[in-house]
């Protein structure tokens, strides 16, 4: 049966989601979707660009799917660096020898029209952790991602079309959590500090100049929990968690401290206590998405402290 692709319409979402639910099953942490769950997390987003979704049908059948992205605007979006990505590309297995995979490619790259195209980026919207702290639908506890463990034919079939490993050091990390116990405080208040404990019903609602705090606010009554470093009104430092898979850990979304305050074990005191407040939360583990390279002093903090990692994640783009 021949193949065509179209623009997604509102009236194919049950067969896409039907499709996206058998294909990408079996991808690590991939939790099946609803169809309000690819509307409120896809579609109803303000980056959300029905062009760039293409659907590939055989009859009344999706059999493949790709979506691609162009460079958002918007609040919600300000830390997001620019960049025209491929956010993810899908095809029943029968059809993947009949080169669905590759007219879904090129139909999304004629769509971006630029250069250069991510492949999975780390920056993409829509699929990650930007918009809300939310699981993406399989991959990392950040974003949808290309696995160097688990899909390296994958990886080769995208480096035969031309595109090529960057930003090389991604990486999952994960750790059980017992027996963590609460530090003792490194003297948070002989600095005019203190820590504040947040959640969906009680965010952050002083001055941030660096983190995310304020734009995960109330994260639409879904749930998470963090703890912020104060400077009176002011965040310094902040640890953000929320809940991951269905097999109870945590992903760590976020730690920081301002480099002012670094070297006060503050730093390591914010991680320890942040690991305890999850375990006496009843997680029995936390997985975190870092970068080797980028935060080397981070990486070292938490392998430390018992994690390992789990899944290196490629980035790939095409100029």
């Amino acid at each position: 049966m021949s193949v065509t692709l179209a623009a997604y319409q509102p009236s194919q979402l049950p067969a896409l989601v039907l499709f996206l639910n058998r294909v990408l099953a079996g991808h690590r942490h991939w939790t099946p979707i609803s169809e309000a769950d690819f509307r409120e997390r896809v579609l109803d987003q303000p980056a959300f660009d029905s062009h760039g979704l293409i659907v590939a049908w055989a009859g009344d059948v999706v059999v493949g799917g790709v979506h691609a992205l162009k460079p958002p605007s918007g609040v919600s979006y300000a830390s997001c660096a620019p960049g025209h990505q491929i956010v993810w590309l899908a095809v029943t297995p029968q059809y993947r020898q009949q080169q669905v995979g590759s007219r879904l490619l090129m139909a999304a790259e004629d769509y971006l029209r630029a250069c250069p195209v991510y492949f999975a980026g780390q920056s993409a919207p829509l699929y990650g952790i930007i918009e809300k702290l939310w699981a993406p639908w399989y991959g990392s506890t950040e974003r949808m991602g290309v696995s160097a463990i688990h899909a390296a034919g994958w990886i080769e079939w995208l480096l035969r079309r031309g595109y090529t490993a960057v930003n090389p050091g991604d990486v999952s990390l994960a750790a059980l959590l017992h027996e963590r116990e609460r530090p003792g405080d490194p003297g948070l208040a002989q600095h005019g500090l203190r820590l504040v404990p947040i959640n969906q019903h009680a965010p952050w609602t002083g001055a941030e100049p660096v983190y995310r705090l304020r734009r995960w606010g109330t994260n639409g009554g879904r749930p998470y929990q963090g703890l912020v470093v104060a400077d009176d009104g002011a965040a310094v430092g902040s640890a953000v968690w929320y809940p991951f898979a269905r097999w109870r850990p945590a992903a760590l979304a976020w730690i920081g401290l301002e480099r002012r305050y670094r070297g006060l074990r503050f730093g390591s005191y914010l991680l320890d206590r942040a690991l305890a407040e999850m375990a006496h939360g009843g997680y029995t583990a936390v997985e975190v998405h870092a970068h080797t390279r980028e935060n080397p002093e981070a990486v070292a903090m938490f392998r430390h402290r018992g994690f390992e990692v789990i899944d290196y994640w490629v980035n790939l783009a095409k100029t």
